[in-house]
């Protein structure tokens, strides 16, 4: 009896239990970054490493608004619902059941006896398919790595969100920068040709002096327009990124955007958690662990399906009878499905399920690999635009010297009205080169940020 009694408990155990067949997953291993002493880390708001009060504002409504992030949350709610259908299918299935019925047969048969009766029926059915070869819980592992890669997906779509509103933010910062030293300049420069006019009228120096200064004006306030047709674009592209009109966002009492967030500085460090992070990369991850989990799906097809199926009821021709002992009705039994022959069909499916998971590696690799190559190329571009400001900065100073040479030179009547000129321009040109230096500094650090995966769900790790 005690045998009996552990052979029971065994049975039930390996029948609750079940088997997987799915096989080991082999995940490739990220390579180790080169150790450095200062190690970059990313927070989950990066954006704010700037320092800009109105762009984390501009995010954080984004965030709350923009429509890619709303189908993004239905996409997930989607997944996770599918995960618990999933999940419910490993549980027994437990319904109630009624009828009535009332039939007449016929005389016309052999039985040569014609019959009408009523039938009242009442009682509970029971169905549960063991997972005895880990089909269900495979399908479960696979929806669940889904749902988990479907969170991993609206994070990309967040970051990507992020850095193209942070790209517009800086394009905007940079062209407002550049249209206030025009307008600097633009000033200056006619307050000269005035003066020139001037000079002119009084025949103190010839037309070709005057119409030089008249031709720099004209030229300053041609590229101030062009500026302001980009600025116009630029404003429709961060409202609609915003989920708003350009007059509700820009046509305030002060303007929105006024000048360019200061550049940070960048260790050269990357730590591996923030690759193995990268939202694209634990996307791939998942779905390479919901492709394995498939084959074990597909190779339990194999194996018999084993279902257990009860029921107990009442049963009577008279409702006033259907509650007495001798309506009791009752059944219960395993029942099994075992595939003969299919001409190949569940064969082919496990080897379509193998493919589908050597894809699925191709792509977790190549994810990996664009995640190296795009930190490895934002964290190069930082030294060189770095130095190339640097470089800058010193070459407006040149500039100013040498506007401030040639100024005098030709007041003291040593030098030409055209060294003047070109004194002028040279400077107009540094002073707006450096704008868009700086710019694209400030916007390849956002790109750096984005390279890592900043803002990750620490939850789903």
């Amino acid at each position: 009896m005690k045998r009996n009694f552990i052979n029971i408990s065994l049975l039930t155990t390996l029948i609750l239990s079940g088997c997987s067949l799915a096989p080991t997953l082999q995940v490739p291993t990220i390579e180790q970054p080169t150790k450095q002493e200062s190690v970059l880390h990313v927070k989950e708001k990066w954006w704010e490493i700037f320092g800009d009060t109105t762009l984390n504002s501009l995010i954080e409504e984004a965030l709350i608004h923009n429509d890619d992030l709303k189908l993004s949350a239905l996409r997930i709610l989607k997944a996770k619902q599918t995960y618990g259908l999933s999940d419910a299918n490993l549980y027994p299935t437990l319904n109630a059941t009624g009828s009535f019925s009332k039939q007449q047969t016929s005389g016309e048969t052999y039985q040569k006896k014609e019959n009408a009766y009523t039938e009242y029926s009442l009682g509970l059915s029971l169905q549960y398919e063991i997972d005895f070869w880990g089909k269900l819980s495979n399908q479960a592992e696979s929806n669940w790595s889904l749902y988990l890669g479907s969170e991993m997906a609206r994070q990309t779509v967040t970051n990507t969100l992020i850095n193209d509103i942070i790209q517009a933010y800086l394009n905007l910062a940079s062209l407002e920068e550049r249209i206030k030293i025009l307008n600097e300049t633009i000033e200056n420069y006619r307050q000269s040709y005035e003066f020139r006019s001037k000079q002119h009228q009084a025949g103190s120096i010839n037309e070709l002096l005057a119409t030089q200064s008249l031709a720099q004006y004209n030229n300053a306030s041609a590229t101030k327009g062009v500026l302001l047709e980009t600025k116009i674009a630029q404003q429709s592209a961060l409202a609609l990124l915003l989920g708003k009109s350009p007059k509700e966002l820009f046509e305030g009492e002060k303007p929105l955007i006024t000048h360019l967030p200061s550049p940070i500085v960048v260790p050269n460090g990357v730590s591996s958690d923030l690759l193995e992070n990268r939202p694209d990369v634990q996307e791939a991850l998942m779905s390479l662990k919901s492709k394995n989990a498939l084959i074990g799906v597909e190779r339990s097809a194999y194996f018999p399906s084993i279902s257990l199926t009860g029921s107990y009821g009442q049963q009577s021709e008279n409702s006033g009878n259907l509650f007495q002992s001798t309506a009791t009705k009752w059944g219960f039994g395993p029942t099994f499905t075992l595939p003969i022959f299919d001409f190949g069909k569940i064969n082919t499916k496990v080897e379509m399920s193998k493919t589908d998971l050597q894809s699925a590696l191709i792509s977790y690799e190549q994810t990996v690999k664009k995640a190296y190559k795009e930190v490895y190329d934002a964290l190069s571009k930082q030294v060189l635009i770095q130095n190339r400001l640097s470089f800058n900065e010193n070459e407006i100073k040149s500039y100013q010297k040498m506007l401030y040479i040639t100024t005098t030179r030709f007041e003291d009547g040593a030098a030409n009205w055209l060294e003047v000129l070109d004194s002028q321009k040279s400077l107009l040109n540094a002073s707006l080169t450096h704008v868009t230096t700086k710019q694209t500094l400030l916007s390849s650090q956002a790109e750096l940020f984005k390279a890592l995966g900043g803002g990750w769900n620490q939850t789903l790790k």
